[in-house]
Protein backbone atom coordinates (compact mmCIF):
# COMPACT_ATOMS: atom_id res chain seq x y z
CA UNK A 1 0.00 0.00 0.00
CA UNK A 2 1.36 3.57 -0.95
CA UNK A 3 2.18 5.93 1.66
CA UNK A 4 0.18 9.36 2.64
CA UNK A 5 3.28 11.10 0.71
CA UNK A 6 2.91 8.84 -2.75
CA UNK A 7 -0.87 9.20 -2.69
CA UNK A 8 -0.45 12.93 -2.97
CA UNK A 9 2.22 13.37 -5.16
CA UNK A 10 0.18 10.91 -7.34
CA UNK A 11 -3.01 13.27 -6.79
CA UNK A 12 -0.96 15.79 -7.94
CA UNK A 13 -0.02 14.26 -11.36
CA UNK A 14 -2.85 13.85 -12.04
CA UNK A 15 -4.73 17.13 -11.82
CA UNK A 16 -1.60 18.41 -13.73
CA UNK A 17 -2.30 15.92 -16.42
CA UNK A 18 -6.24 16.73 -16.52
CA UNK A 19 -5.68 20.29 -16.65
CA UNK A 20 -3.19 20.10 -20.09
CA UNK A 21 -5.50 17.58 -21.57
CA UNK A 22 -8.41 20.53 -21.12
CA UNK A 23 -6.00 23.36 -22.30
CA UNK A 24 -5.30 21.28 -25.21
CA UNK A 25 -8.83 20.78 -26.27
CA UNK A 26 -9.78 24.07 -25.88
CA UNK A 27 -6.79 24.83 -28.11
CA UNK A 28 -8.14 22.45 -30.79
CA UNK A 29 -11.44 23.75 -30.68
CA UNK A 30 -10.54 27.31 -31.58
CA UNK A 31 -7.47 26.32 -34.23
CA UNK A 32 -10.32 24.51 -35.81
CA UNK A 33 -12.60 27.07 -36.19
CA UNK A 34 -9.55 29.75 -37.85
CA UNK A 35 -8.54 26.39 -40.21
CA UNK A 36 -12.61 26.27 -40.69
CA UNK A 37 -12.47 30.37 -41.58
CA UNK A 38 -9.70 29.89 -44.18
CA UNK A 39 -10.86 27.30 -45.66
CA UNK A 40 -13.02 28.64 -49.44
CA UNK A 41 -15.93 25.93 -49.36
CA UNK A 42 -16.87 27.39 -46.15
CA UNK A 43 -17.11 30.83 -47.15
CA UNK A 44 -20.31 32.23 -48.40
CA UNK A 45 -20.46 33.85 -51.62
CA UNK A 46 -21.50 37.49 -51.99
CA UNK A 47 -24.35 38.46 -53.72
CA UNK A 48 -22.52 40.95 -56.08
CA UNK A 49 -19.37 40.98 -57.17
CA UNK A 50 -17.55 43.85 -57.19
CA UNK A 51 -13.61 44.87 -58.59
CA UNK A 52 -11.79 45.28 -56.00
CA UNK A 53 -9.32 48.21 -55.76
CA UNK A 54 -5.84 48.12 -55.08
CA UNK A 55 -6.52 49.26 -50.93
CA UNK A 56 -8.76 47.11 -51.01
CA UNK A 57 -6.61 43.93 -52.65
CA UNK A 58 -4.18 44.77 -49.99
CA UNK A 59 -6.14 44.87 -46.97
CA UNK A 60 -7.82 41.78 -47.88
CA UNK A 61 -4.12 40.30 -48.75
CA UNK A 62 -2.80 41.53 -44.89
CA UNK A 63 -6.43 40.10 -43.22
CA UNK A 64 -5.31 36.36 -45.22
CA UNK A 65 -2.15 36.80 -43.67
CA UNK A 66 -2.83 38.11 -40.31
CA UNK A 67 -5.64 34.61 -40.14
CA UNK A 68 -2.87 32.29 -41.28
CA UNK A 69 -0.34 33.72 -38.93
CA UNK A 70 -2.41 33.31 -36.47
CA UNK A 71 -3.35 29.85 -37.43
CA UNK A 72 0.26 28.86 -37.33
CA UNK A 73 0.80 30.25 -34.22
CA UNK A 74 -2.04 28.34 -32.42
CA UNK A 75 -0.45 25.20 -34.37
CA UNK A 76 2.44 25.43 -33.05
CA UNK A 77 0.82 25.92 -29.39
CA UNK A 78 -0.85 22.61 -30.48
CA UNK A 79 2.38 20.72 -31.19
CA UNK A 80 4.05 21.98 -27.89
CA UNK A 81 1.30 21.24 -25.80
CA UNK A 82 1.08 17.84 -26.87
CA UNK A 83 5.03 17.43 -26.59
CA UNK A 84 4.58 18.63 -22.62
CA UNK A 85 1.74 16.70 -22.35
CA UNK A 86 3.71 13.11 -23.52
CA UNK A 87 6.68 13.81 -21.36
CA UNK A 88 4.78 15.02 -18.77
CA UNK A 89 3.39 11.40 -19.00
CA UNK A 90 6.55 9.93 -18.96
CA UNK A 91 7.37 11.79 -16.06
CA UNK A 92 4.73 10.71 -14.16
CA UNK A 93 5.15 7.34 -15.33
CA UNK A 94 9.12 7.18 -14.51
CA UNK A 95 8.03 8.90 -10.84
CA UNK A 96 5.47 5.71 -10.39
CA UNK A 97 8.60 3.49 -10.67
CA UNK A 98 11.00 5.11 -8.29
CA UNK A 99 8.26 5.70 -6.00
CA UNK A 100 7.32 2.02 -6.05
CA UNK A 101 10.94 1.09 -5.58
CA UNK A 102 11.32 3.57 -2.40
CA UNK A 103 7.89 2.02 -1.36
CA UNK A 104 9.70 -1.19 -1.13
CA UNK A 105 12.64 0.03 0.39
CA UNK A 106 9.98 2.38 3.17
CA UNK A 107 8.23 -1.27 3.91
CA UNK A 108 11.20 -2.86 4.64
CA UNK A 109 12.29 0.19 6.76
CA UNK A 110 8.98 0.30 8.54
CA UNK A 111 9.06 -3.39 9.55
CA UNK A 112 12.74 -3.00 10.47
CA UNK A 113 11.23 -0.53 13.21
CA UNK A 114 8.21 -1.82 13.75
CA UNK A 115 10.32 -5.02 15.02
CA UNK A 116 12.69 -2.60 17.12
CA UNK A 117 9.71 -0.72 18.51
CA UNK A 118 8.12 -4.23 20.12
CA UNK A 119 12.01 -4.96 21.64
CA UNK A 120 11.70 -1.81 23.30
CA UNK A 121 8.74 -1.73 24.67
CA UNK A 122 9.24 -5.26 26.07
CA UNK A 123 12.34 -4.14 27.31
CA UNK A 124 10.67 -1.46 29.23
CA UNK A 125 7.76 -3.20 30.47
CA UNK A 126 10.88 -6.16 31.94
CA UNK A 127 12.19 -2.32 33.40
CA UNK A 128 8.97 -1.30 34.76
CA UNK A 129 8.26 -4.90 36.77
CA UNK A 130 12.25 -5.02 38.30
CA UNK A 131 11.38 -1.09 39.03
CA UNK A 132 7.77 -1.99 41.08
CA UNK A 133 9.95 -4.85 42.81
CA UNK A 134 12.97 -2.74 43.96
CA UNK A 135 10.39 -0.22 45.29
CA UNK A 136 8.73 -2.56 47.18
CA UNK A 137 11.73 -4.44 48.97
CA UNK A 138 13.01 -0.61 49.97
CA UNK A 139 9.39 0.03 51.38
CA UNK A 140 9.33 -3.52 53.50
CA UNK A 141 12.44 -2.51 54.91
CA UNK A 142 12.07 -0.27 58.11
CA UNK A 143 14.58 2.96 57.28
CA UNK A 144 17.64 1.82 59.13
CA UNK A 145 21.08 3.86 59.90
CA UNK A 146 23.97 4.17 57.80
CA UNK A 147 26.19 3.09 61.38
CA UNK A 148 24.07 0.41 61.95
CA UNK A 149 25.10 -2.94 63.52
CA UNK A 150 23.44 -4.91 60.67
CA UNK A 151 25.58 -3.22 57.66
CA UNK A 152 29.06 -4.33 59.67
CA UNK A 153 28.57 -7.80 61.35
CA UNK A 154 28.86 -9.53 58.18
CA UNK A 155 32.69 -8.53 57.58
CA UNK A 156 34.91 -9.69 60.20
CA UNK A 157 37.47 -6.98 58.96
CA UNK A 158 35.35 -4.07 58.47
CA UNK A 159 33.91 -5.23 62.26
CA UNK A 160 37.08 -5.22 63.58
CA UNK A 161 37.92 -1.45 62.05
CA UNK A 162 34.88 0.09 64.09
CA UNK A 163 34.34 -1.45 66.97
CA UNK A 164 38.02 -2.84 68.40
CA UNK A 165 36.89 -6.53 68.58
CA UNK A 166 37.50 -9.58 66.81
CA UNK A 167 33.83 -10.40 65.09
CA UNK A 168 30.00 -10.14 65.65
CA UNK A 169 30.29 -13.53 67.18
CA UNK A 170 32.80 -12.27 70.37
CA UNK A 171 30.68 -8.63 69.91
CA UNK A 172 27.33 -10.94 70.14
CA UNK A 173 29.02 -13.10 73.32
CA UNK A 174 30.60 -10.47 75.76
CA UNK A 175 26.65 -8.15 74.88
CA UNK A 176 25.11 -11.48 76.60
CA UNK A 177 27.45 -11.32 79.28
CA UNK A 178 25.95 -7.66 80.22
CA UNK A 179 22.65 -9.67 81.19
CA UNK A 180 18.93 -7.91 81.13
CA UNK A 181 21.19 -4.83 83.18
CA UNK A 182 21.18 -3.34 80.16
CA UNK A 183 17.21 -3.42 79.46
CA UNK A 184 17.33 -1.28 82.75
CA UNK A 185 19.43 1.63 82.22
CA UNK A 186 19.36 4.94 83.99
CA UNK A 187 20.67 7.05 81.55
CA UNK A 188 22.44 10.32 82.28
CA UNK A 189 19.94 13.60 83.00
CA UNK A 190 16.94 11.02 83.26
CA UNK A 191 15.81 11.61 86.38
CA UNK A 192 15.22 7.68 86.57
CA UNK A 193 14.69 6.28 90.48
CA UNK A 194 17.44 3.89 90.61
CA UNK A 195 16.29 2.62 93.58
CA UNK A 196 13.46 1.65 92.15
CA UNK A 197 15.21 0.40 88.73
CA UNK A 198 17.05 -2.30 91.31
CA UNK A 199 13.63 -3.73 91.15
CA UNK A 200 13.22 -6.82 88.58
CA UNK A 201 9.98 -5.89 88.13
CA UNK A 202 10.13 -2.36 88.07
CA UNK A 203 9.07 -0.79 84.46
CA UNK A 204 10.79 2.33 83.10
CA UNK A 205 8.93 5.44 82.27
CA UNK A 206 9.26 8.01 79.96
CA UNK A 207 9.57 7.76 75.61
CA UNK A 208 10.96 4.25 74.55
CA UNK A 209 14.18 3.94 73.30
CA UNK A 210 15.46 4.92 69.57
CA UNK A 211 17.74 2.34 69.97
CA UNK A 212 18.23 -1.20 70.76
CA UNK A 213 20.35 -1.69 73.44
CA UNK A 214 22.65 -3.86 71.17
CA UNK A 215 22.53 -1.02 68.55
CA UNK A 216 23.28 1.35 71.64
CA UNK A 217 26.49 -0.63 72.82
CA UNK A 218 27.82 -0.59 69.01
CA UNK A 219 27.72 3.16 68.88
CA UNK A 220 29.71 3.42 72.01
CA UNK A 221 32.15 0.89 70.77
CA UNK A 222 32.82 3.02 67.81
CA UNK A 223 32.68 6.46 69.65
CA UNK A 224 36.02 4.71 71.11
CA UNK A 225 37.37 2.59 68.43
CA UNK A 226 37.31 5.67 65.71
CA UNK A 227 37.52 8.36 68.23
CA UNK A 228 34.35 9.97 66.55
CA UNK A 229 32.98 12.95 67.88
CA UNK A 230 28.90 13.08 69.20
CA UNK A 231 27.87 15.33 66.13
CA UNK A 232 29.11 12.91 64.12
CA UNK A 233 27.48 10.19 65.41
CA UNK A 234 24.34 12.23 65.78
CA UNK A 235 24.52 12.65 62.27
CA UNK A 236 24.98 8.98 61.32
CA UNK A 237 22.26 7.66 63.02
CA UNK A 238 19.71 10.14 62.73
CA UNK A 239 19.25 11.45 66.85
CA UNK A 240 20.16 14.41 68.52
CA UNK A 241 23.93 15.22 69.62
CA UNK A 242 22.39 15.65 73.34
CA UNK A 243 20.41 12.21 73.08
CA UNK A 244 23.90 10.43 71.90
CA UNK A 245 25.53 11.88 74.77
CA UNK A 246 23.54 10.59 77.33
CA UNK A 247 23.74 7.25 75.64
CA UNK A 248 27.52 7.95 75.67
CA UNK A 249 27.81 8.78 79.43
CA UNK A 250 25.63 6.21 80.22
CA UNK A 251 27.29 3.03 78.84
CA UNK A 252 30.50 4.59 79.78
CA UNK A 253 29.11 4.31 83.24
CA UNK A 254 28.08 0.66 83.29
CA UNK A 255 30.84 -0.92 80.77
CA UNK A 256 33.75 0.68 83.71
CA UNK A 257 31.19 -0.88 86.53
CA UNK A 258 31.24 -4.45 84.84
CA UNK A 259 34.85 -4.96 83.92
CA UNK A 260 36.09 -3.94 86.81
CA UNK A 261 34.16 -6.68 88.77
CA UNK A 262 35.72 -8.83 86.81
CA UNK A 263 38.70 -10.74 88.13
CA UNK A 264 41.36 -10.75 85.59
CA UNK A 265 44.33 -11.24 87.68
CA UNK A 266 45.83 -15.01 86.90
CA UNK A 267 46.87 -17.33 89.74
CA UNK A 268 50.40 -19.03 89.64
CA UNK A 269 49.24 -22.27 88.02
CA UNK A 270 47.71 -20.45 85.40
CA UNK A 271 50.34 -18.41 84.53
CA UNK A 272 52.75 -21.52 84.57
CA UNK A 273 50.64 -23.31 81.93
CA UNK A 274 50.66 -19.98 79.78
CA UNK A 275 54.16 -18.91 79.71
CA UNK A 276 55.60 -18.92 76.66
CA UNK A 277 59.14 -20.55 76.03
CA UNK A 278 61.14 -17.25 75.64
CA UNK A 279 59.62 -16.51 79.36
CA UNK A 280 60.47 -19.56 80.81
CA UNK A 281 64.26 -20.52 79.45
CA UNK A 282 65.05 -17.36 80.65
CA UNK A 283 62.84 -15.50 83.30
CA UNK A 284 60.84 -18.38 84.74
CA UNK A 285 59.72 -16.38 87.94
CA UNK A 286 57.99 -13.65 86.04
CA UNK A 287 54.32 -12.93 87.17
CA UNK A 288 53.86 -9.50 85.24
CA UNK A 289 55.42 -6.99 83.33
CA UNK A 290 54.40 -3.41 84.22
CA UNK A 291 55.23 -0.09 82.32
CA UNK A 292 53.48 3.14 82.24
CA UNK A 293 51.71 5.10 79.24
CA UNK A 294 50.86 8.77 79.09
CA UNK A 295 47.34 10.86 77.57
CA UNK A 296 47.44 14.40 76.53
CA UNK A 297 44.80 16.69 77.91
CA UNK A 298 43.76 19.99 78.04
CA UNK A 299 45.79 22.18 79.92
CA UNK A 300 43.90 22.48 83.53
CA UNK A 301 43.67 25.12 86.25
CA UNK A 302 46.21 23.44 88.08
CA UNK A 303 49.20 22.69 85.40
CA UNK A 304 51.65 21.99 87.56
CA UNK A 305 50.28 18.47 88.89
CA UNK A 306 49.20 17.57 85.22
CA UNK A 307 52.53 18.88 83.10
CA UNK A 308 55.07 16.24 82.16
CA UNK A 309 58.71 16.78 81.87
CA UNK A 310 58.97 13.77 79.75
CA UNK A 311 56.02 14.50 77.19
CA UNK A 312 56.78 18.67 77.29
CA UNK A 313 52.27 18.13 77.82
CA UNK A 314 49.83 18.16 80.03
CA UNK A 315 49.21 14.34 80.64
CA UNK A 316 47.39 11.52 82.73
CA UNK A 317 49.34 8.30 83.75
CA UNK A 318 48.42 5.07 83.67
CA UNK A 319 50.04 2.04 84.52
CA UNK A 320 49.30 -1.04 82.76
CA UNK A 321 49.98 -4.89 83.53
CA UNK A 322 50.58 -8.15 81.80
CA UNK A 323 51.29 -11.28 82.02
CA UNK A 324 54.33 -13.55 80.26
CA UNK A 325 51.56 -15.04 77.59
CA UNK A 326 50.53 -10.71 76.65
CA UNK A 327 47.19 -10.71 78.49
CA UNK A 328 46.34 -7.59 80.22
CA UNK A 329 46.13 -8.45 83.88
CA UNK A 330 46.31 -5.26 85.76
CA UNK A 331 44.48 -2.21 84.90
CA UNK A 332 45.47 1.10 86.96
CA UNK A 333 43.58 4.06 87.41
CA UNK A 334 44.89 6.98 85.75
CA UNK A 335 47.32 9.63 87.78
CA UNK A 336 48.44 13.35 86.73
CA UNK A 337 51.19 13.74 84.61
CA UNK A 338 53.71 14.26 87.01
CA UNK A 339 53.45 11.29 88.94
CA UNK A 340 56.40 8.78 88.67
CA UNK A 341 56.54 5.36 87.67
CA UNK A 342 57.11 4.41 91.24
CA UNK A 343 54.61 6.50 93.00
CA UNK A 344 52.69 5.17 90.35
CA UNK A 345 53.29 1.68 91.16
CA UNK A 346 52.91 2.03 94.84
CA UNK A 347 49.23 3.72 94.64
CA UNK A 348 47.71 1.72 92.13
CA UNK A 349 47.74 -1.62 94.45
CA UNK A 350 49.63 -4.15 92.18
CA UNK A 351 52.06 -4.72 95.01
CA UNK A 352 49.44 -5.82 97.23
CA UNK A 353 49.01 -9.29 94.19
CA UNK A 354 52.31 -10.34 94.26
CA UNK A 355 53.27 -12.88 95.85
CA UNK A 356 56.26 -15.14 97.37
CA UNK A 357 58.61 -16.20 94.75
CA UNK A 358 56.96 -14.02 91.80
CA UNK A 359 59.31 -11.17 89.86
CA UNK A 360 58.31 -8.37 88.32
CA UNK A 361 59.54 -7.22 85.13
CA UNK A 362 60.13 -3.49 84.39
CA UNK A 363 61.60 -0.31 82.68
CA UNK A 364 64.59 1.64 84.03
CA UNK A 365 62.30 4.23 85.32
CA UNK A 366 60.71 1.43 87.78
CA UNK A 367 63.60 1.49 90.68
CA UNK A 368 60.94 -0.43 93.19
CA UNK A 369 63.39 -2.66 95.20
CA UNK A 370 62.86 -1.30 98.09
CA UNK A 371 59.04 -1.16 98.38
CA UNK A 372 58.82 -4.76 97.01
CA UNK A 373 56.63 -7.69 99.56
CA UNK A 374 59.66 -9.98 100.90
CA UNK A 375 60.15 -12.29 98.58
CA UNK A 376 59.08 -10.64 95.22
CA UNK A 377 61.95 -9.86 93.17
CA UNK A 378 62.47 -7.62 90.19
CA UNK A 379 64.27 -7.74 86.93
CA UNK A 380 65.25 -4.15 85.16
CA UNK A 381 68.01 -3.34 82.77
CA UNK A 382 71.04 -2.37 84.89
CA UNK A 383 72.26 1.20 85.05
CA UNK A 384 75.39 3.12 84.13
CA UNK A 385 75.69 4.03 88.23
CA UNK A 386 78.43 6.21 87.14
CA UNK A 387 80.42 3.83 84.93
CA UNK A 388 81.20 4.73 81.66
CA UNK A 389 79.64 1.85 79.86
CA UNK A 390 77.96 -1.15 80.75
CA UNK A 391 80.10 -4.59 81.27
CA UNK A 392 79.06 -7.96 78.31
CA UNK A 393 76.91 -9.55 81.34
CA UNK A 394 75.46 -6.13 81.96
CA UNK A 395 74.75 -5.73 78.37
CA UNK A 396 74.00 -8.75 77.53
CA UNK A 397 71.12 -8.99 80.09
CA UNK A 398 69.70 -5.43 79.08
CA UNK A 399 69.29 -7.37 76.13
CA UNK A 400 67.43 -10.38 77.18
CA UNK A 401 65.48 -7.80 79.12
CA UNK A 402 64.71 -5.58 76.01
CA UNK A 403 63.83 -9.05 73.97
CA UNK A 404 60.37 -10.33 76.35
CA UNK A 405 59.96 -6.24 77.78
CA UNK A 406 58.61 -5.51 74.51
CA UNK A 407 55.23 -7.40 74.85
CA UNK A 408 54.24 -4.82 77.08
CA UNK A 409 54.32 -1.78 74.72
CA UNK A 410 52.83 -4.00 71.93
CA UNK A 411 49.99 -4.00 74.43
CA UNK A 412 49.71 -0.55 75.22
CA UNK A 413 49.79 -0.08 71.38
CA UNK A 414 46.70 -2.49 71.26
CA UNK A 415 45.07 -0.03 73.87
CA UNK A 416 46.27 2.66 71.96
CA UNK A 417 44.34 1.29 68.61
CA UNK A 418 40.98 3.26 70.19
CA UNK A 419 41.20 6.47 68.85
CA UNK A 420 39.52 8.36 71.66
CA UNK A 421 42.78 7.99 73.62
CA UNK A 422 44.86 9.36 71.07
CA UNK A 423 43.15 13.25 70.74
CA UNK A 424 43.83 15.45 73.49
CA UNK A 425 40.86 14.91 75.92
CA UNK A 426 38.84 18.10 76.72
CA UNK A 427 37.92 19.27 80.42
CA UNK A 428 34.77 18.59 79.71
CA UNK A 429 34.89 14.78 79.93
CA UNK A 430 37.65 14.52 82.47
CA UNK A 431 34.82 12.82 84.55
CA UNK A 432 35.16 9.88 81.44
CA UNK A 433 38.68 9.70 80.83
CA UNK A 434 39.77 7.13 83.58
CA UNK A 435 36.50 4.99 82.01
CA UNK A 436 37.65 5.21 78.70
CA UNK A 437 41.18 3.91 80.08
CA UNK A 438 40.23 1.21 81.64
CA UNK A 439 37.17 -0.18 79.46
CA UNK A 440 39.76 0.40 76.32
CA UNK A 441 42.30 -2.04 78.67
CA UNK A 442 39.87 -4.60 79.04
CA UNK A 443 38.34 -4.60 75.50
CA UNK A 444 42.22 -5.63 74.00
CA UNK A 445 41.40 -9.35 75.99
CA UNK A 446 39.34 -10.09 73.55
CA UNK A 447 41.28 -9.86 70.81
CA UNK A 448 43.76 -12.76 69.77
CA UNK A 449 46.71 -13.38 72.26
CA UNK A 450 49.71 -11.49 71.35
CA UNK A 451 52.15 -14.44 71.55
CA UNK A 452 51.11 -17.75 70.04
CA UNK A 453 53.99 -18.94 68.01
CA UNK A 454 55.92 -19.24 71.32
CA UNK A 455 53.64 -20.87 73.72
CA UNK A 456 54.90 -24.52 74.74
Amino acid sequence: MASYGEQKRLRSNQWRTQSVLKTLSWWEENVHEQCAYLNPKNCEKSPAYTRSTVKSRNRQSLQENGVKKEANVFLNCEAEIVQEHEEMEGDINNEIIVDGEDSDSCHHKINQLEEENRKLKVENLALKAENTLLREKLSSKPNRPTLSLDNFKEDEKIFRFYTGLPNYGTFRALFNAFGNSVNKLNYYNSGTNSEKSKDANHNKRGPKRALCPEQEFFLVLVRLRLGLLEEDLATRVSLSVQHISRICITWFDFLHNFFRLLPIWPTRSCIEETMPRCFRETYPKTRVVIDCTEFFIEKASSQSVTFSNYKHHNTAKGLIGISPAGTITFVSDLYTGRTSDKQATVECGILSLLEKGDSVMADKGFEIENVLPEGVSVNIPPFLRGKEHLSIDEELETRKIASVRIHVERAISRIKTFRILNSVFPITMASDLNKIWVICSYLTNFLPPLIVDDIS
